[in-house]
C-alpha cells in the first residue's frame, strides 16, 4: 500500500513541475509581448498571436 501512495505522490508532483515550468515560460513569453516594441520591428516573434 505504501508503494501505491509514493507513486501517486512521484506522478502528482511531476504533474505539478510541468504545469509550474509551463506557466513560467508563458508568464515570460506574454510578458515580452506586453512589453514590444510599438514599430511592429518584433512581430515576427509573435505571429501566432495574430
Amino acid at each position: 500500500m505504501e508503494i501505491a501512495m509514493i507513486l501517486i505522490y512521484v506522478i502528482l508532483f511531476s504533474i505539478s513541475l510541468f504545469l509550474s515550468f509551463a506557466s513560467v515560460k508563458y508568464f515570460i513569453t506574454m510578458w515580452k509581448f506586453k512589453n514590444r516594441k510599438k514599430d511592429g520591428s518584433e512581430d515576427d516573434n509573435f505571429k501566432r498571436f495574430d
